[in-house]
């Protein structure tokens, strides 16, 4: 059994480098996990009874106390650090302090490796580096704060010591635990806020990684020999401009940003200006710590969670939970499963809805927390099985989402009679039994609830070739907007009808529909991002999503009816 040794176990790293040295040992190998830590009360409940903990300060111990901790022949992953970068000089000399005492202790008690986790501020950017190309494993170090210089300063004591080591330069690390005042974190508050930054297309590359997968890249580093005396980046391999990192986060929370591009002589000005600007503005508009993953890379590193999956556990996992549940038919895919995400970076309890088993395990794989459920909405067995969730539901049943939908392109009578009664099972008879059942169950709660309707742009008029598929929208339109004012004696009840117009998803494909070259479709978790406003707003409502949906609604207002269905004939014949 391989003796192990985590300093600072108790930190965002160390606790996750314990968990993953704990479940999978090193190199195929089972390991005895031994922790320092100053204080281990902070140590969480599924680590604490698994580990051997010595409590120590590693900047006062003493060097004998600290070997006497590392034991014989032990791997050293060396994490404990102020990782404050504005920390100032005693952070520095805190850090300094301790890499100095463990080297002291591992040279009276040699490791079989010492692996010191350092960080890209190690390293930065030279002043006259136009930061056109990621930083290698070789680039020459010139920390731009005190932190990096620390972290520059312990990785030369680290390889002036004579003992066997590796150092790891972990990028942007991410993950649910992370502080709240770290980058990805502050940018990440910065979208649920709504600020004017957050909307900005700031287009500064960052590396950023997973500490899962960091975790991942130091038990691999401790195991290589190619790894021997070399120090490393650790990144997920693809850098992301600031603006792209904005536009997801707000695409998996529900928010607008990242849309707004700077103009280029202005992006010229800051790139010239760049060795004069804080590091933080530094990175706005240049690839100041954007890094290349080579030599990680050579030793078989690979990261495994995409970006937009970690990004949505951390956006859970920094809000409340709920209990409250809301259901959402075909959460599947496009507007459905965007909102399905939505919803469950606020802390809500989500139920998915749709016959795609794939595609809602992909959903549930990426919200894990999430329920799914595989279901037939176009069969009575399987609307029965909705209805009952809708009533049997141990939370409080907070809102439900109709959102399934089916289209079929073809004159009446060339669509086979049994797709056609699949569509109005899924668009009409589904939506109505759900909406019933759930206006019961939230008028019977005190705390009432939310129905929302999607209908679609189509429900404005009909739809020569689309007949069936525009009359079952306008049944939807029509029905929601009733029972809206049917139920507006209650402000706890709302009813929120939604008209999308072209959104990019599955349906086109599905339904027949042929996209037009250059069309510009909505993307669904924008749409979702709508949605969601109008359930922000409790209030009933019906919101037409989209400026061709507003315009199609004017038309349907102004244009005699005949006129109307000519002219979408004619339309349905040359674009669709």
């Amino acid at each position: 059994m391989i003796r192990t040794v985590v300093t600072g176990a108790s930190g965002f790293i160390g606790r996750e480098l314990v968990r993953r040295l704990l479940a999978r040992g090193l190199d195929d190998a089972p390991v005895h996990v031994v922790v320092i830590v100053r204080d281990p009360s902070k140590l969480p409940d599924d680590i604490r009874p698994r580990v051997e903990t010595h409590t120590l300060d590693l900047a006062e111990a003493s060097a004998e106390a600290i070997a006497e901790a590392c034991g014989e022949r032990a791997v050293v992953f060396h994490l404990a650090a102020n990782a404050s970068v504005t920390g100032g000089d005693a952070g520095v000399r805190n850090n300094v302090r301790a890499t100095e005492l463990l080297i002291a202790a591992l040279r009276i008690r040699p490791p079989q490796r010492l692996v010191f986790v350092s960080s890209i501020g190690a390293v930065d950017r030279r002043p006259d580096d136009p930061c056109t190309s990621p930083l290698d494993d070789d680039a020459p170090p010139h920390p731009l704060t005190r932190y990096g210089e620390g972290k520059l300063a312990c990785e030369r004591l680290v390889t002036a010591s004579g003992l066997p080591f590796t150092i790891v330069r972990p990028t942007w690390v991410y993950g649910p635990a992370m502080r709240s005042d770290s980058h990805l974190r502050v940018l990440l508050d910065m979208v649920r806020g709504g600020g004017t930054a957050a909307r900005v297309n700031f287009p500064g590359r960052v590396s950023v990684i997973h500490v899962r997968d960091l975790a991942e890249a130091l038990a691999l580093a401790a195991t290589k020999d190619a790894a021997l005396g070399k120090t490393a980046f650790a990144s997920d391999g693809t850098p992301r401009s600031l603006g792209e990192l904005l536009r997801l986060m707000g695409a998996v929370t529900g928010r607008a940003a990242g849309a707004v591009s700077i103009p280029r002589p202005l992006l010229s000005v800051a790139r010239v200006l760049r060795r004069f600007l804080p590091l933080a503005a530094q990175n706005l508009c240049s690839d100041v710590l954007c890094a290349s993953n080579g030599r990680l890379d050579s030793l078989g590193f690979r990261a495994t969670t995409p970006l937009r999956t970690g990004l949505i556990e951390l956006a859970r996992a920094t809000t409340p939970s709920r209990d409250e549940r809301w259901m959402v038919t075909g959460g599947a895919s496009g507007i459905g499963r965007a909102l399905c995400v939505q919803l469950h970076t606020r802390g809500l309890t989500v139920t998915a809805f749709d016959r795609d088993g794939a595609g809602l395990s992909a959903l549930a794989h990426e919200c894990p927390e999430l329920r799914i459920a595989e279901t037939d909405l176009a069969s009575a067995d399987g609307r029965a099985r909705v209805r009952a969730m809708i009533e049997f539901e141990q939370l409080p049943m907070r809102g439900f989402v109709n959102c399934a939908g089916l289209g079929a392109r073809g004159t009446v009578g060339s669509i086979a009679v049994e797709l056609e009664r699949t569509l109005l099972d899924v668009n009409v008879v589904a939506l109505a039994e759900f909406s019933t059942a759930a206006l019961r169950r939230f008028a019977g709660q005190t705390s009432g609830g939310t129905l929302v309707n999607v209908a679609s742009s189509a429900a404005l008029q009909p739809l020569p070739n689309m007949a069936a598929y525009s009359a079952s929208k306008a049944f939807v339109l029509n029905y929601s907007e009733a029972a809206a004012e049917e139920y507006a004696a209650n402000p706890a009840i709302n009813v929120i009808t939604i008209c999308p117009g072209g959104t990019d998803t599955a349906f086109q494909s599905s339904a027949g529909v042929r996209r037009v070259e250059g069309e510009k479709l909505m993307a669904p978790h924008d749409v979702a991002r709508i949605i969601v406003a109008a359930i922000d707003a409790k209030r009933s409502t019906t919101v037409l999503v989209g400026a061709r949906t507003k315009v199609m609604a004017i038309m349907a207002r102004i244009l005699p009816r005949r006129s109307l269905v000519k002219l979408w004939a004619r339309l349905m014949g040359a674009l669709r």
